[in-house]
């Protein structure tokens, strides 16, 4: 990609299945809302494009990760031709039961139907898309660790073609708009498949390699050594798949919770006998996932060393600093462990703290009920009830630190002294953890451009706001990082106070 562009990073959109025309319902997994909104914030861009400081150069889109969320497509092709085609069989009850409950997999068929899908459910998102690539804008895809589909070549000219179908159906529809050729949208999108670089000015990386539960083993060929037609899915995707498409009919906000782990803690915490109701009742899920996992951690040992580094990216960046980075993430992932100790302990305390509690209460309740004399033994065992509660809550909050941890700008700060002598950026720009950050390192910015999904408060998953966040850089700009976030009711971006 030519540099000379003013930059829009956005990132963790999660588009779903999205609205349904056939049944006029909305998919219960769905989690994106704002396709209206993102065609106007991208029309308003292009409106400011003009002004000084953008200097009439076009933009270029950076989707920096999890723009789509292939783990959340759970429909199924129609029987006959639509499932002869992805699935080459014609009857529903032939595919295995994972499938029927859990939807399709992994392989380039199955993974481009998604998209499809997820097209359907979404024509105005994508319709904006083509009007921005329209007007002489481009658009850069990095994928994160929910659209590793994108892997796929297949999925990558399904996903141009979705723009361009789109976009070409408003246009006719509407009668306005520049035209567009589908060769000018191939020439226009370009995917990279691990980071976006310009020496000595951005690194954009979505961040989910620094993960423990959703770290690719191999991100730039996520593959099963012994089945290369399939993503190799890191624990965190099977979970989903597995045990969030479903939790989700009780807590709908469970996957934008993160970490994962702090959704756990506040489970056990908050509502321990629900949360051990749902661990009950899904139990072979996590069976199911373990044995996948070991599998996976069998297959990864058979395979060791197949990964690589091949510097086919067409990057900017020399392959020792590629090594390096990669290098960095598993350091990253292989330190994790802290903190699901940390959340074990605490759901351990949540539950112990209960139990506690209930005992002495339930001391208080005997002997006001059997005694007639002074309380006082009664009062004692309110008295020590409490007492529980209060260490159950410090203890609580002394470990929160520790899943608190902002663990991405920690590898920012080392991703600048890696990126030092290929040239240094000014800004490392993230998304994953789904927290609006921007933080000045040594000489460098961090900046986390968030989500364009429901953002939950530290306290719990109740109050669940859209923040709509982005990140926009000038061409020649190196001041202080526009962090911004979307005011859709202004029709203008405004600046996102942290």
């Amino acid at each position: 990609m030519q540099q000379g562009y003013n930059l829009l990073v956005v990132s963790d959109l999660h588009l779903g299945e999205g609205w349904d025309p056939e049944t006029a319902r909305t998919s219960r997994l769905e989690d994106f809302f704002r396709d209206d909104a993102f065609a106007r914030f991208l029309r308003y861009h292009e409106g400011i494009r003009d002004q000084p400081r953008f200097g009439g150069r076009p933009w270029l889109l950076i989707l920096n990760g999890d723009i789509f969320d292939f783990l959340q497509v759970i429909s199924l092709p129609r029987e006959g031709p639509p499932l002869q085609r992805v699935k080459r069989i014609t009857h529903l009850d032939e595919l295995c039961a994972d499938e029927r409950a859990h939807g399709l997999g992994t392989t380039p068929p199955e993974s481009a139907w998604k998209l499809t899908r997820i097209a359907r459910g979404h024509q105005r998102f994508f319709a904006a898309l083509g009007w921005f690539l329209a007007h002489d804008n481009q658009v850069a895809v990095v994928r994160g660790n929910h659209d590793i589909d994108l892997h796929w070549k297949h999925v990558q000219a399904c996903f141009v073609e979705e723009a361009f179908q789109a976009y070409d159906h408003q246009r006719q529809q509407e009668g306005t708009g520049p035209q567009i050729r589908l060769n000018d949208c191939r020439d226009r999108i370009r995917f990279y498949p691990w980071f976006y670089h310009e020496m000595g000015r951005v690194y954009v990386e979505h961040g989910g390699q620094y993960d423990l539960m959703n770290h690719f083993s191999s991100f730039l060929n996520p593959v099963l050594p012994d089945d290369p037609d399939r993503i190799d899915l890191p624990w965190g995707s099977l979970f989903v798949r597995y045990l969030f498409n479903k939790v989700e009919d009780v807590h709908p906000f469970a996957d934008n919770v993160k970490p994962l782990s702090r959704y756990l803690s506040w489970a056990f915490r908050t509502d321990p006998l629900r949360a051990l109701e749902i661990l009950f009742e899904r139990s072979w899920v996590f069976l199911h996932v373990f044995l996948i996992a070991a599998r996976k951690a069998v297959s990864a040992l058979r395979a060791r060393g197949r990964g690589g580094l091949s510097h086919d990216e067409a990057e900017s960046l020399p392959a020792q600093v590629t090594r390096q980075i990669d290098a960095l993430a598993r350091r990253h992932v292989s330190a994790a462990w802290k903190t699901w100790v940390a959340t074990v302990i605490m759901a351990l305390i949540s539950l112990l703290t209960l139990l506690i509690m209930g005992v002495f209460i339930a001391l208080a309740a005997t002997t006001l009920a059997l005694s007639r004399g002074p309380q006082t033994v009664a009062l004692f065992h309110l008295a020590m009830a409490a007492l529980a509660g209060l260490l159950g809550r410090g203890l609580r909050r002394a470990l929160s630190r520790l899943l608190e941890r902002d663990y991405l700008l920690e590898v920012a700060g080392e991703l600048e002294q890696i990126l030092g002598p290929a040239g240094g950026v000014r800004y490392v720009v993230m998304g994953h953890n789904h927290r609006p950050t921007a933080v000045r390192l040594d000489a460098a910015w961090y900046v986390n451009t968030g989500a364009w999904v429901p953002v939950y408060a530290k306290e719990g998953p109740v109050e669940g706001r859209e923040t709509l966040t982005f990140f926009r850089l000038a061409w020649g700009y190196r001041g202080t990082p526009e962090l911004l976030r979307w005011d859709d009711d202004a029709g203008a971006a405004t600046k996102m106070i942290l």
